[in-house]
């Protein structure tokens, strides 16, 4: 496998790249994008260099079931919806290829590397933030002032960062000079993308990262160090609350009649609701939210938002696209996985654990899988979190 190049440095350099999932490209008719060819390459690579070799599945056994009712689920949608194109697409883009290259990830690299599978996560987020940042001081945001970068909304910047600043606090006492700097970066772009879910959700991460910690280390018992990183935690929350007072975005929050987020997140959850109730077993097929969307406008009008690629809710995302069957699977997927983690101890999984409650917690409010870079981080904190004694 080295004779030819370093697969596991390929990996990290192509983890760090992820942004480029951004830059589309077409093979042969097939929609497909930069980041997406380099996995592949890598895909090839660890097919071609375990040839002859047992690829040891047992811990993964238990996974099967769920990962294939959400499969099967998004197949049967897209072939009763007839959305061959884009269905197929998404099924590819979305699930096939970060599945198989976050398995791939963390095989090659083993138990030993897992940290720096997090460190790499992070310093790609960290590049993103600093773009970020640039994009900031040069007076390119969204006509309300949010910070999105290249993201097509700033809620993508942000539900891309929040997983990295978890793992960034994780390790602060590490290097608290080279973590403390970097984290203020990302939080500072976090900030000015003005996403309170995502607030929320890195306050959930944070709370359970202490708290397991502490479990495992005090055995239950809640030290006065621990006490006060949970202090500065909601310190910190509390401080970003008061600097919201008085904000637009907080004073229509607090008005649900009025033309916020809120109101429009619940006219999304309604239209969305309403087209479970027309079709509650197989959904209305991936990538179609948002012509369903219009086509529903005539039951909640007026709409207070038109361009509504995904219903604002990961477990609504699941059920409309994938039917009945990929949110079983996805409740199933999850519900053993953390039942896994749980009984963890090391470092890795206790992150892993933080990041995928605040993945889930986010997911209530925004859709925080259904997209080319979620995707993949998703799967590798998923593969990561699991214990592999062979690795």
């Amino acid at each position: 496998m080295k004779k030819l190049f370093n697969l596991e440095n390929f990996i990290f350099i192509t983890i760090i790249f992820l942004p480029l999932y951004l830059v589309k490209v077409v093979i042969l008719g097939v929609p497909s994008n930069l980041f997406e060819l380099i996995v592949v390459f890598a895909i090839l690579a660890f097919a071609m260099a375990s040839v002859g070799s047992k690829i040891e599945l047992q811990d993964y056994k238990k996974y099967f079931i769920p990962i294939v009712l959400i499969i099967s689920g998004l197949l049967i949608s897209t072939i009763y919806n007839d959305a061959y194109r884009v269905g197929f697409g998404i099924i590819k883009s979305w699930f096939v290829v970060p599945i198989i290259f976050a398995f791939v990830a963390v095989k090659t690299l083993g138990k030993a590397k897992k940290e720096t599978v997090l460190n790499v996560i992070y310093l790609s987020a960290l590049g993103v933030a600093c773009v970020s940042l640039a994009y900031f001081f040069l007076g390119l945001v969204t006509f309300d002032g949010r910070l999105q970068a290249f993201f097509n909304s700033p809620n993508y910047l942000a539900m891309f960062l929040t997983p990295a600043i978890v793992i960034g606090v994780a390790k602060l006492a590490e290097n608290k000079k080279l973590y403390g700097t970097s984290l203020l970066i990302m939080l500072i772009s976090l900030y000015l993308t003005f996403s309170y879910a995502a607030w929320l959700a890195l306050f959930s991460s944070l709370v359970i990262l202490f708290l397991k910690k502490e479990v495992e280390t005090r055995h239950g018992l809640v030290s006065t160090k621990i006490s006060k990183k949970l202090f500065w935690v909601a310190f910190f929350g509390l401080s970003i609350i008061f600097l919201q007072i008085g904000s637009d975005k907080m004073q229509n929050l607090t008005h649900v009649d009025s033309r916020s987020s809120l109101a429009s997140r619940a006219m999304i959850w309604r239209s969305a609701g309403k087209m479970i109730a027309d079709n509650p077993i197989v959904g209305i097929g991936p990538g179609n939210f948002q012509n369903k969307y219009l086509a529903y406008q005539q039951y909640f009008p007026p709409y207070l938002e038109w361009a509504v690629p995904q219903p604002h809710n990961i477990f609504l995302a699941f059920w409309l696209q994938a039917g009945i069957l990929g949110l079983v699977g996805f409740i199933y997927l999850m519900s053993v996985w953390f039942i896994d983690v749980f009984r963890k101890k090391d470092d890795v999984s206790i992150v892993c654990m933080a990041i995928m409650t605040g993945i889930i917690i986010h997911g209530l409010f925004d859709t925080t899988y259904f997209k080319n870079d979620l995707a993949v981080i998703f799967w590798l904190i998923f593969f990561l979190g699991i214990k592999n004694r062979n690795s």
